[in-house]
């Protein structure tokens, strides 16, 4: 039994693998979470190639479309190089950032609240409550 595989088979949500060529190499064909859930396609979009190669990180983050406030899903896509510093392919996978965020917010005592301009005073003027 291939332990990896097993572990990688069974994550909540799907990861995929793409050789240097943008070939698909694995994917675990997981849920992705979206409104309209897709097979995994069989080659990475040249758009994403150009995104990472691009990147200072190597990476990028895209959002996942979902229909209920309880998760964040985000899909990563990460370019792998070998010692040698070369290319050698990519690795996709999705997340619920939520349960992150919760942790991190809890741990260091902050908050996310919606953008006000409170050093301004109110936006709008109401007069219902002059007297």
């Amino acid at each position: 039994m291939n332990t990896i595989k097993e572990l990688i088979d069974n994550l909540p949500f799907r990861a995929s693998f793409y050789d240097k060529n943008s070939n698909l190499l694995y994917s675990n064909n997981q849920s992705d979470g979206s409104f309209f859930p897709e097979d995994e396609e069989e080659t990475l979009p040249q758009w994403i190639l150009e995104q990472l190669q691009s990147s200072s990180e190597k990476s990028l983050h895209l959002q996942v479309p979902t229909d209920s406030f309880d998760q964040i899903l985000m899909q990563s896509y990460q370019a792998i190089y070998n010692q040698e510093k070369e290319f050698v392919g990519v690795i996709t996978y999705i997340q619920d950032l939520k349960p992150i965020l919760s942790s991190y917010l809890k741990e260091s005592g902050q908050a996310i609240v919606g953008w006000s301009d409170v050093t301004s005073g109110a936006s709008i003027s109401n007069h219902l409550f002059d007297e």
